[in-house]
């Protein structure tokens, strides 16, 4: 009988490239930035349609793999090798509509570390619009394979947040609302009803079960957090608006847990970021990309 990591291997082998239509509407763009924590105090232009300025979370071109990552948790759910996200990257080629009927996401899988004792398989996606680039993104996903410790690496004090690699420009505190996840699934769709295994962002027995005080936040609302806030703190970061992300998913975040992130400049319209949850952990780290001044940007 064939292992789970061979089975894994030979769906990747035979993923190909694959398509799929994009549709997403005005009240999907709002809902993803409310489930980011967006309100009339703390993101009116993201969720008030009649604002000035209104507009959608770069980090929002993350939700174009939906269909693509239903059918990798179709294809790999029974291997029976517990996985969890790592890392995301995320760019967008030009702001982002409110709202879009016609664009199409193209999907390769392929496998971007496999040792004894790892394995990790990358999922990049692209999505067009009339033939012209919206946005790229990726997503890394780790699977824990027989007898190891898999893709867990081991604590280091600068991961875990023992030791303040400083610098912070800006440093914002965020509470995590209970409705936050909730939101959130309202996008997901059929992945909340069984086919993808995501009972720690749903059941509060499994999340103790693991060890988390309540359900764990989707690791795009993380991302959706922390985006949100660095487009409101862009003018202290001399920032303009912003491009796109790649950032480490550390540690859970859950519900009613107190975030402190930061940022810091690097350059170039890069600014570093991280988040610490509310055990002193680092739960994200990683970069933000921004137009490098506050004049709106077009399609490179």
């Amino acid at each position: 009988m064939p292992d789970g990591v061979s089975e894994i291997l030979r769906f990747v082998e035979g993923w190909g490239r694959r398509a799929y239509p994009v549709r997403w509407s005005l009240r999907d763009a709002i809902t993803y930035a409310v489930a980011a924590g967006a309100d009339a105090h703390n993101g009116r232009a993201l969720v008030w349609e009649s604002a000035p300025g209104f507009g959608t979370l770069a980090t929002f071109a993350t939700r174009f793999a939906h269909g693509a990552l239903l059918d990798f948790a179709a294809g790999t759910q029974d291997a029976g090798l517990p996985s969890f996200a790592r890392s995301n990257r995320v760019r967008v080629h030009r702001p982002l509509p409110a709202d879009c009927d016609d664009a199409v996401a193209s999907a390769t899988l392929g496998v971007a570390a496999h040792t004894g004792g790892r394995l990790v398989l990358r999922l990049g996606v692209g999505t067009t619009a009339g033939g012209e680039p919206i946005a790229d993104s990726s997503l890394d996903v780790h699977f824990r394979l027989p007898g190891t410790r898999g893709a867990q690496r081991p604590p280091s004090p600068a991961r875990d947040g023992g030791e303040d690699d400083g610098g912070w420009t800006v440093e914002a505190r965020e509470t995590v609302r209970p409705y936050q996840a909730a939101v959130f699934r309202t996008l997901l769709g059929p992945t909340a009803g069984g086919r993808m295994r995501d009972a720690m962002h749903i059941d509060p027995a499994e999340s103790r079960r693991l060890g988390l005080p309540a359900p764990a936040l989707p690791g795009e609302v993380t991302l959706g957090i922390v985006a949100r806030l660095a487009v409101q703190n862009s003018a202290l970061l001399g920032a303009g608006e912003l491009r796109g992300a790649e950032v480490a998913y550390l540690r859970p975040v859950s519900d009613a847990d107190r975030l402190v992130i930061g940022f810091a400049p690097a350059g170039g319209g890069t600014v570093r970021t991280r988040a610490v949850n509310g055990d002193g952990r680092v739960a994200l780290r990683g970069e933000l990309h921004f137009h490098p001044d506050s004049a709106r940007w077009g399609t490179p």
